[in-house]
């Protein structure tokens, strides 16, 4: 069974570039060997490299119209039959695709465990609110045929297709769904001004993503060299045990709060 990770990426380089290349480092850590992982940059006046066997990039040369039509497309290119959300700014540890792949197994269609591990300025953290988490999840091509795919919404694309896929689907039971000790994703928060959830706090709607594509790009060529700046696999290892919740990090600058300064009304 092919895994396709599918990455919708958005004006990194060059400050915020380590994100995007972390996310990639997450995909060649991983222990399944049969996968693809697609990158679509749809900002049109950078142009992503990545000569890496498995690792795909389409530089696109307009922006998308929404995040669900980023998403669509890249199942439409991608060639396996299992898909995987792959946030540019957050973290799968190896064992993600594997064990994802073994509860899936040939007769169920979408597994999202609802459980994950959260990076923000007080740390990494287990004890934080758990939202949709149809980012760390996986589903088969068949179900995201039959649902019609993500709609053409830039905020709760994700929170959509979950509730039909939850509600079409042959899913993964509760009670295979994992412990603590085997959580395999980690949510950053607070790392980029262009976080989309955290802007459509401010700016609900399409108002994130209208933000996100009014700031200033800087031009040019982009070689991205996938790497983790944190040994993330050992920290969660750690975190599950000790007896505490969170543990602070050894970069806080990796999770720096950001502030976001309007300039116009969206």
């Amino acid at each position: 069974m092919k895994a396709s990770c599918l990455c919708p990426t958005f004006n990194r380089p060059p400050g915020k570039q380590w994100l995007l290349e972390e996310a990639i480092e997450s995909f060649l850590r991983q222990d399944y060997q049969d996968k693809e992982l697609i990158i679509l940059n749809d900002c049109p006046r950078q142009t992503l490299v990545c000569n890496i066997p498995n690792v795909l990039v389409i530089n696109m040369p307009r922006r998308m119209s929404s995040l669900g039509e980023k998403r669509n497309l890249l199942v439409s290119v991608a060639a396996g039959d299992v898909f995987f959300p792959w946030d540019d700014d957050d973290i799968s540890l190896p064992r993600r695709l594997s064990k994802s792949i073994e509860l899936l197994g040939e007769q169920l269609e979408y597994y999202n465990p609802r459980r994950y591990w959260q990076m923000d300025s007080t740390g990494l953290r287990s004890d934080h609110a758990l939202g949709v988490g149809h980012n760390c999840g996986g589903y088969k091509r068949e179900l995201f045929n039959r649902v019609g795919g993500y709609a053409h919404v830039s905020s709760g694309e994700d929170a959509h297709i979950d509730s039909l896929m939850s509600e079409q689907g042959k899913l993964v039971p509760f009670d295979a769904h994992l412990s603590r000790g085997e959580w395999f994703y980690i949510y950053r928060w607070g790392v980029s001004d262009t976080h989309i959830s955290g802007i459509t706090q401010l700016l609900p709607k399409e108002g994130g993503y209208h933000y996100i594509g009014d700031q200033a790009v800087v031009e040019g060529t982009f070689e991205l060299k996938p790497q983790w700046r944190l040994p993330y696999d050992r920290l969660t290892a750690q975190l599950v045990a000790s007896t505490a919740t969170s543990m602070p990090l050894q970069r806080e600058d990796l999770v720096r709060p950001f502030k976001i300064k309007l300039k116009r009304k969206v």
